[in-house]
């Protein structure tokens, strides 16, 4: 009898006992297919027989399949879980507000006086087996417990503090370790309760409050469009697997590449971060600038001293590490100066060298100022280079008819990577790249398949998204971006990208009229401001007095040599009140200061 042979498999090897001699009750479907087996018939069961060289134990196989099955819930279990998970949620996003009890945005480094941020009788909220309640003095959470009084703030036997320095644990790291993976499961109470506690050893991305790095945001449709995504799980890199999930993926980037004026013939993909996005672009620039790896070494590229960090990083991933990186100086409103890029680039083709890429940036993340892209066009033009436009932080502030201007000459550049999960306020892991001739992005990309896929049905006029990326078996990204966009409409997400920028304007003019304050002027919606006249540590000390209750999280930046505090206004959770309130705080924080009078206010 021709058997398929397992016996030479380890893994099978264990698992299985010869059943020449054994005995099964009958059962429908008791065998695969792929094994062949003769059957003789005694009284009221069926004796097998196999070549001894197979192993196979049907008792066995049921065994396996009960267990396996537990995976394949049931809508009435897929029901509970959504619904105590949907409770952990609310009591979380319960906590992203300034007038909540325990609303903080990073755990508050000083405990004391802890007794001002609750309000009697507010903020009764239940979460089933974990429970947060709020009356006059407390907030409980299951076993996990937070109190605040008088003069605490404790989070039951594990409570973890962090300011602008430092984060401390209560019993040490272990105590916060998370639920261990363990041969048998637990119950999904357990495991929420287990998992909710990240909410208190955290950042709280998306507080009003979180006014540091570029906060990140989501909203309950991008959610809920990742959960469908990850439920229906389709292969959404192309068009024969689910043309559907492909199209969707095509009408986000083509959308996209209209705001910025590029013509239709661009092509592009929904990546994981800003940072893979402008790898993409940069290998597509490499491969059409640079076809030959002989001359990486003498290839240049080009950025200002505010570009950010990631740009450079793309070098090491795409094997040109020993690439030349010129950081260009910036000018007084903090954009590239293009005077100097000139001269950098004339001196690189004197000694030889390949100038081959050039990254404006529209937002840096420092300041929030915009290159000169038109000039640095001209530039680029003129030496035959690739243009990279970075609006990673700033792009989507183009849907605003006050911030268009400032994407002038955007359309004319080579490639642009954006994050809609910054302007579009999608989650964590959603860049978008763009390349405005869609053909070099594919030619660096296109997917050369195995045989075990030669049967499957391919039209070459199909753009899958899987020939305009490195990237295969990708998370189907685009219902977190199309979701929200579909139900609240484009109009949603331009107003409160536009009431980030007149936030960021009224900050600037409140500031500049206090005594004692430097500020620069926003372009975006960053504002920079500091006291002039004194050494960093004061500047430092300023900070930790705004930060040191949590409520607010704010940073330094060093921009050409000066130290500055930075605060960016881009959760769509913050309003007016909010930055009222952090006026306030700045106001109290100075006056702490007892700094000496002064007859004029400093701005910038």
């Amino acid at each position: 009898m021709d058997v398929t042979n397992f016996s030479s498999q380890p893994h099978w090897r264990h698992c299985y006992r010869n059943i020449c001699t054994d005995n099964f009750v009958e059962r429908k479907h008791s065998f695969p297919s792929p094994f062949t087996t003769s059957f003789k018939t005694h009284s009221r069961t069926k004796k097998i027989t196999m070549s001894s060289e197979v192993v196979f134990n049907l008792e066995y196989l049921t065994r396996l399949e009960e267990s396996a099955r537990t995976l394949e819930s049931t809508p009435q279990q897929r029901s509970e879980m959504m619904f105590k998970a949907q409770r952990e949620v609310d009591a979380y996003l319960e906590q992203l507000s300034l007038d909540h009890p325990t609303g903080w945005v990073i755990p508050p480094k000083e405990t004391q006086g802890q007794d001002k941020l609750v309000q009697p009788g507010q903020y009764q909220v239940q979460s089933g087996p974990n429970q947060v309640q709020s009356g006059p003095d407390r907030v409980q959470s299951g076993p996990y417990q937070a109190q605040s009084g008088p003069d605490q703030v404790q989070s039951g036997p594990d409570w973890v503090q962090s300011g602008p320095d430092q984060v401390q644990s209560g019993r040490g790291p272990h105590e916060t370790e998370p639920l261990p993976i363990q041969e048998n499961g637990v119950s999904i109470d357990e495991v929420l309760r287990d998992f909710s506690r990240i909410g208190n050893e955290m950042e709280r991305e998306g507080h009003p409050g979180h006014m540091a790095y570029v906060p990140g945001n989501s909203t309950a449709p991008a959610a809920i469009g990742d959960f469908l995504a990850a439920s229906f799980n389709p292969y959404s890199l192309n068009v024969a697997s689910c043309r559907r999930a492909v199209k969707m993926q095509q009408m986000i980037v083509q959308w996209v590449g209209r705001l910025f004026g590029y013509p239709s013939a661009c092509a592009g993909n929904l990546t994981s971060g800003g940072t893979v996005a402008t790898m993409v672009a940069m290998t597509t620039a490499r491969d059409h600038k640079v076809p030959r790896s002989k001359d990486y070494s003498r290839s240049v590229l080009y950025l200002s001293e505010l570009t950010h960090d990631g740009v450079a990083k793309c070098l090491s991933t795409l094997g040109m590490r020993e690439a030349v990186v010129r950081k260009v100086p910036v000018d007084d409103k903090y954009r590239m100066d293009v005077n100097i890029l000139r001269k950098f680039i004339e001196n690189d083709v004197q000694n030889n060298l390949l100038p081959f890429l050039v990254v404006a940036t529209t937002g840096t993340t420092d300041v929030g100022s915009v290159d000169p892209v038109p000039a640095i066009r001209a530039v680029a033009t003129q030496y035959n280079m690739w243009l990279h436009v970075d609006a990673c932080y700033g792009g989507f502030f183009v849907l605003c008819n006050s911030a268009k201007h400032l994407f002038e000459g955007v359309e004319t550049a080579d490639s642009i990577a954006v994050d809609p999960h910054k302007g579009l306020y999608a989650p964590f892991g959603t860049g978008l790249v763009l390349v405005r001739n869609g053909t070099l992005l594919r030619n660096s990309n296109t997917r050369q398949h195995g045989n075990y896929m030669q049967d499957q049905l391919t039209n070459p006029e199909d753009w899958n998204p899987e020939d305009l990326t490195f990237e295969q078996s990708a998370h189907f990204r685009a219902p977190r971006v199309l979701l929200p966009l579909q139900l609240y409409g484009v109009a949603t997400f331009r107003d409160a990208l536009q009431e980030k920028l007149e936030l960021a304007k009224y900050l600037y003019l409140r500031l500049k009229g206090q005594a004692h304050i430097q500020v620069v002027e926003p372009v975006l919606s960053t504002v920079l401001f500091r006291i002039p006249g004194v050494s960093d540590n004061t500047n430092r000390a300023l900070l930790r007095e705004i930060t040191t209750d949590g409520r607010f999280f704010i940073t330094t930046t060093t921009v050409k040599g000066v130290l500055y505090l930075r605060v960016i206004i881009f959760c769509y959770r913050t309003h007016r009140q909010d930055v009222d309130v952090f006026i306030n705080k700045v106001k109290d924080a100075v006056v702490k200061m007892e700094l000496p009078e002064v007859e004029f206010c400093h701005a910038g």
